[in-house]
């Protein structure tokens, strides 16, 4: 069969689907996937043939760190990018389509062209139950939706023109533009990291870790790692938690019997940091082999977006995570609860708060007890050969149905 696959143009997003795209190429799966070039390579060395998607206008409305202005432009992406893909994704031929739970253009051109669909969920699933519902959405819900209200305006009118174009079986909600939902969601973390899981129905295979743990290689110095309960420190290749939290982070760990590996976000330059500890190694912004730092680590600092949470859990680490976004939040208070790590609020954090998290991070044997339950569930929890049946038994599901109806009306 023939899949073509539809993402976001975000490491975190297409990272997690490669170990799939593999795992379906060698079941045989032919397997066509669209993105943008700088994943050309890593797609290819999975068996996939690439597609660079086509360029489009820039987003002409205003935008930000607000949740509201999400929706507003995935739907101009949809807008640009249904017309100029639609007779190339048709000339594939797919059997089925794999889109990003983001890719609102993915679950327009499936019903477009009568494909069968699945979600690809890169970091927690969500519902428009568990949007709207959630307690720590609700304090900031009316300011976010009057600070957005230009593009909010922007988003009505485009919904309302992808649904009368493409005849859509359903309007377009706030919600759908960042979950589109099909019969079958496949979600890149074990159900114990899945906020609100009860919320969640059989449609909703929760696989964990599809890609294999493997990295770039590194020129990173391992031999400067000693006996001490190593704390790691990163925040992903693009968010920033900004100067002040760096800073702090150096005089929470100065004079501890830790050692410490700080990965420094964009924008954040050595010199800006002032004196470095003895006990700290400072990286730049990606050159870290987090995979193996974190096979070592008594504990994480983290933002607790999906990745790393995937990536600390597969390993057993305790974590601190200090969420710099709404989703990372909720995905910081479920590891909290779930008793695997501490959470802190960006704007309560200072050196004492953060020596406070590490050292019990670092000391609790209930913590690290935890964190290695949250480590078996994500090993058990089936990974891409799970994500690979799932998708073989709804789209066999899909074509008996669609067999059916063609034969009584027949």
């Amino acid at each position: 069969m023939k899949a073509v696959f539809l993402n976001v143009s975000a490491p975190g997003h297409v990272i997690p689907t490669l170990g799939l795209v593999g795992e379906l190429v060698r079941r045989g799966e032919s397997v066509a996937y669209f993105e943008v070039p700088p994943f050309q390579s890593e797609i290819e060395a999975r068996g996939a043939v690439f597609h660079a998607y086509p360029p489009i206008a820039p987003y002409p409305g205003p935008g930000g760190a607000n949740q509201y202005y999400l929706g507003p432009v995935l739907t101009w992406c949809a807008r640009e990018w249904v017309p100029a893909l639609l007779e190339r994704v048709r000339a594939e031929r797919p059997d089925y389509i794999v889109h990003d739970s983001l890719c609102l253009w993915g679950r327009i051109l499936a019903h477009a062209l009568g494909v069968p669909a699945v979600a690809s969920v890169a970091t927690a699933g969500f519902t428009s139950r568990t949007f709207h519902a959630c307690p720590r959405l609700r304090p900031q819900r009316r300011a976010w939706i009057a600070e957005a209200r230009e593009g909010l305006r922007l988003f009505r009118d485009w919904r309302r023109d992808l649904a009368t174009r493409y005849e859509l079986p359903r309007p377009i909600n706030f919600v759908d533009t960042f979950t589109n939902a099909q019969p079958l969601n496949v979600v890149h973390l074990p159900k114990a990291l899945q906020p609100y899981a009860d919320a969640f129905g059989p449609e909703y295979a929760f696989v964990g870790v599809c890609t294999a743990t493997s990295e770039r290689p590194s020129d990173f110095a391992f031999e400067r790692l000693d006996a001490r309960p190593l704390v790691y420190v990163s925040f992903g290749t693009f968010h920033n938690p900004g100067l002040a939290f760096f800073r702090s982070l150096l005089e929470a760990v100065a004079k501890r019997e830790w050692q410490t590996v700080l990965v420094l976000s964009p924008g954040v330059e050595l010199g800006q940091l002032g004196d470095i500890p003895d006990n700290v190694i400072v990286c730049a912004p990606g050159s870290a082999p987090q995979l193996q730092l974190l096979e070592r680590a008594a504990a994480f600092v983290t933002h607790g977006a999906g990745g790393g949470l995937r990536e600390g859990a597969w390993y057993g680490v305790p974590m601190v995570a200090v969420p710099q976004t709404y989703e990372q939040e909720i995905l910081s208070a479920h590891l909290e609860e779930q008793g695997a790590g501490v959470m802190l609020e960006p704007a309560r954090v200072t050196a004492q708060t953060l020596a406070a998290a590490l050292e019990r991070t670092v000391g609790d044997p209930a913590l690290r007890e935890r964190a290695g339950a949250l480590r078996d569930a994500s090993r058990a929890a089936g990974g891409a050969a799970a994500a690979a049946e799932a998708i073989f038994a709804y789209v066999a599901r899909a074509r008996g149905s669609r067999n059916e109806a063609i034969a009584g009306s027949a």
